[in-house]
């Protein structure tokens, strides 16, 4: 393998449902990426979402595509003329763009290795090689340590088979080698932060959808200061890819980060996309603290979710001061038997009640997210899950429907028992639409009552708390684009939803 001197990192455009809404989010996984190598070559980073955010174009199976045309991608990659180009793959439903991606990038720049990293592909890896003749490489689950190690090999002459967590074609018979990974980080201070300065920050400001849509001030910036999660959640498969165990930057850490955006970039809100940022309830009790004597002065949610169980009620009332205004809270469901027989996640519902009303009292807003549709459930049990919301008293509520993800134990068991949906393919999975049926219901049974009890709480909601739903969404008055986008999704909400009803 001869020295990677020239590294271009792409963040792809987005494949997303009709009935989904575009957003625009730092791709924190390649300035982390260009962060490590940048004292090893030269580095670059495309965000192909932000650059070409207003660009769409059709896809299949009612999805559609946007982000930069093929076309300016190809420009792009001729101009900075890479040995090297990693691509970042999110969701499996953007795995065709990425496939096309690698075909663009060997049209223009031939001899470059192509690498592709995240869940799709670290669980897929044989058939994600073996169908994509333009894919060279993947990286398995954690990168950083992966990039490095494959630097250091081709520096050195050393053969791609001396690397772990790299899945890749034998030079001879072509056969698919996967060498999995064994070098995830314990210390993750040790990572520099990610790459900013090469991330197009401004840009995401001038979008301005974030995760979960809306955020309270304009100029946001997000982070991730932990990585995995001890839960080993049925419908999941983050906590695989992030080696089975949980581990987090000190707060030492993550404040001088958040200082760093809001001195270097004028950052007057932060994200925190952690899987569980406070499952470590001492180390979150110091990061809210330090914001706090730091008078870092900025507002704050975790639109990724929030380990509820590891909160207490002078916690909540430290987030509040600290700047937080919203949390997403990841339910999953409102049936307690699901969760500990089906999903096996570790939330006790009636403890989650009085934590839930204590974060209304201190003043923060809350996003909830509930799964349906899980093999296993019974219709009653999901109506179960609807009633929740306003049994507590949620701000919003998101229902999303149960979609084997590659890696998931979801899928294995779907699979073993023929549940799965005669055409179903992961690259089009989209938690609007059911791919499963079990011997208690059909796809269409779940569709239906996901977006008419999407429909029906929203509604309950608006007219419960008309103020609290605006003020969220205030930030639309300066966003048309957005709300054209939010019409657009309600709309195929609800001819899916219509559609269903005239057929039953």
């Amino acid at each position: 393998m001869k020295p990677l001197r020239r590294l271009l990192f792409i963040f792809p455009p987005t494949r997303l449902h009709r009935e989904g809404v575009k957003q625009s989010v730092p791709a924190l996984g390649a300035g982390y990426l260009a962060a490590v190598a940048r004292d090893r070559a030269d580095v670059a980073i495309l965000d192909a979402v932000a650059e070409g955010f207003e660009t769409e174009r059709s896809s299949t199976h009612g999805f559609f595509i946007y982000g930069l045309s093929m076309e300016r991608i190809a420009e792009r990659i001729r101009s900075f003329a890479p040995d090297f180009v990693g691509i970042t793959c999110l969701y499996s439903s953007t795995f065709p763009v990425v496939a096309e991606l690698c075909s663009v990038a060997k049209s223009v720049a031939p001899h470059a290795v192509t690498m592709v990293g995240g869940t799709h592909p670290t669980f897929l890896a044989e058939r994600c090689l073996r169908e994509t003749p333009d894919l060279d490489m993947i990286a398995l689950g954690e990168g950083e340590q992966v990039l490095l190690d494959l630097l250091d090999a081709a520096s050195t002459g050393r053969s791609v088979e001396t690397v772990s967590g790299v899945a890749f074609r034998d030079p001879v018979s072509s056969a698919v080698v996967v060498n999995p990974n064994t070098h995830y980080i314990d210390d993750l201070d040790s990572l520099p932060f990610p790459a900013w300065d090469l991330l197009p920050v401004e840009r995401y400001q001038e979008i301005g959808i974030p995760h979960l849509i809306v955020s309270k001030k304009r100029r946001f910036g997000t982070m991730i200061t932990s990585r995995g999660c001890p839960a080993s959640c049925t419908f999941c498969s983050s906590w695989k890819f992030w080696g089975n165990r949980y581990r987090a930057r000190s707060a030492n850490n993550v404040l001088n980060e958040i200082e760093y955006l809001k001195n270097t970039f004028n950052i007057s809100e932060i994200q925190f996309e952690d899987d569980n940022i406070s499952l470590n309830r001492k180390r979150f009790h110091e990061i809210v603290t330090g914001m706090i004597d730091r008078d870092l002065d900025l507002s704050w949610s975790t639109p990724n979710g929030i380990a509820l169980w590891a909160l207490d009620v002078d916690l909540i009332h430290r987030m509040k001061k600290s700047g937080c205004y919203e949390l997403a809270l990841a339910f999953e469901s409102g049936c307690q038997n699901v969760l500990d027989t089906i999903i096996h996640k570790p939330l006790n519902l009636e403890k989650a009640i009085p934590l839930v009303r204590e974060i209304h009292r201190a003043g923060i807003r809350t996003s909830s997210f509930f799964i349906v549709g899980f093999p296993g459930e019974t219709l009653e049990q999901m109506k179960q899950t609807f009633t929740l919301p306003r049994r507590l008293g949620l701000t919003y509520a998101w229902f999303f429907i149960a979609n084997p993800l590659p890696g998931s134990e979801i899928y294995a068991v779907c699979n073993k028992n023929g549940y799965l949906v005669d055409d179903f393919e992961f690259e089009n999975n989209s938690f609007s639409r059911c791919n499963i049926h079990t011997p208690e219901w059909t796809p269409q049974e779940v569709e239906r009552l996901a977006h008419r009890e999407f429909f029906k709480f929203n509604l309950y909601n608006l007219l419960r708390r008309p103020g609290s739903l605006l003020k969220r969404y205030r930030s639309l008055i300066a966003n048309p684009k957005l709300i054209v986008q939010i019409i657009r999704s309600l709309i195929r909400r609800e001819i899916l939803r219509t559609r269903h009803v005239s057929d039953g």
